[in-house]
């Protein structure tokens, strides 16, 4: 049995070792487009220098290898789920190739949109990949620093937040001056936290470190030099950093399977809709459960890791029960009487979301059951980070 892991973020990550653990006799696939786990919650500190890629990134093949897995690196171009292959693209290095699969886990992420806005994508910096926080990063070093920067941060949402505090450092650290403009198209900041105590202490403590905070404020266009909001006002920048909203990858948009808004539709084990051989996890995917539905972060993206690869052994173990024709290596999961794949109930949803946040300078808050926590937050989220990276 050769389970495939398409993509290698905290999902992918957590289907496979969740997979070795429970299942020695498995063969794991490990398929990523880039050779290294990163952990993009980190991605914001770049820009301050508080952390560097080399101590946020993990080589994926020795990873893999030390779980006695396989690892390939590739760009996947299509997925032929009636022959059970994914199709990857040919590279000067290697050919096209057809990787076969008994069970596959499609966890391949989401992607930054710029919505359409004229300009936007072709003249905005971003902080979602590891290059593009290092080319953010290095653009910030070139700047004039003798004359005032300005720099525009489109969107506040937690991304938009943690890279406005760490901008104030950036500038602070090298006694420069920067008009730090936070933009935001909804009435208040971090919109997608029901409660507002924590947009209210966010939006104090960000304007009392000299950020402008600019809500109600759609970008309309984008040119060289100058912003153009909706309502007629402009804003001049040297550099843009766009952090407003994400969209499907783009994989999902030439693959025949089901989906909602462009997500992939999974039904209550993580089996993308009518199929049994067929996993998803993570930001590709569109969960709801009795009317609550999984947000895209990175604890959702475990839980949701765990569970799919939870429910493939449950399915082998069913396979063997009714058949017992599984290879005598995989007699280990024979079960005298089927079991029940287990229903996955999100934890961090988006109607009761959960919330680390760094603000920069050292501080952060952690947004939980409603409630807003300062003390010990930043030191927090520094010892998730560290204890995460440690498992590689």
């Amino acid at each position: 049995m050769n389970v495939v892991v398409l993509g290698c973020g905290f999902g992918g990550v957590e289907v496979a070792r969740t997979l070795r653990k429970e299942a020695k006799e498995l063969d794991i696939t490990m398929i990523d487009h880039t050779p290294q786990f990163d952990y993009p919650p980190a991605y914001p500190e770049l820009l301050s220098g508080k952390v560097t890629p080399e101590a946020i990134s993990h080589d994926l093949k020795k990873f893999a290898t030390k779980l006695g897995a396989g690892f390939i690196q590739a760009e996947v171009v299509n997925i032929d789920v009636k022959a059970k292959k994914v199709k990857t693209k040919a590279t000067a290095e290697d050919d096209a190739r057809d990787i076969p699969y008994d069970f596959l886990v499609i966890a391949i992420g989401a992607e930054q949109t710029f919505f359409g806005i004229p300009g936007a994508e072709k003249r905005s910096y971003t902080v979602n990949t590891m290059n593009g926080a290092i080319e953010t990063k290095n653009a910030l070093d070139t700047l004039d620093y003798s004359k005032e920067s300005s720099i525009a941060v489109i969107g506040a949402g937690l991304t938009g937040i943690e890279v406005a505090g760490e901008l104030v450092d950036y500038f602070k650290d090298r006694g420069a001056r920067a008009r730090i403009s936070l933009v935001e198209m909804m009435p208040r900041i971090l919109p997608a936290l029901p409660k507002e105590n924590v947009a209210i202490y966010v939006r104090k403590f960000l304007s009392d470190s000299g950020v402008e905070i600019l809500t109600e404020t759609a970008v309309q266009e984008v040119s060289e030099g100058e912003i153009t909001f909706k309502d007629g006002k402009k804003l001049p920048y040297n550099i843009i950093i766009w952090t407003a909203g994400i969209k499907p990858n783009r994989l999902l948009e030439i693959l025949d399977l089901p989906k909602v808004k462009g997500w992939l539709k999974v039904d209550s084990y993580l089996r993308v809709e009518g199929m049994d051989d067929v996993f998803a996890v993570g930001d590709t995917v569109y969960f709801e459960r009795e009317g609550v539905r999984a947000g895209q972060n990175v604890e959702e993206a475990e839980g949701q890791g765990r569970a799919a690869a939870e429910n493939i052994i449950r399915t082998i173990k069913n396979l063997s029960f009714k058949k017992n024709a599984l290879p005598k290596k995989y007699y280990s999961l024979y079960t005298m009487k089927g079991e029940k794949l287990k229903r996955y109930r999100p934890k961090n949803t988006i109607q009761n979301p959960k919330a680390l946040i760094s603000l920069g300078d050292d501080k952060a808050v952690l947004y939980f059951g409603g409630m807003v926590f300062k003390v010990f937050a930043y030191r927090l989220k520094k010892f998730v980070e560290h204890r995460y990276m440690k498992r590689f």
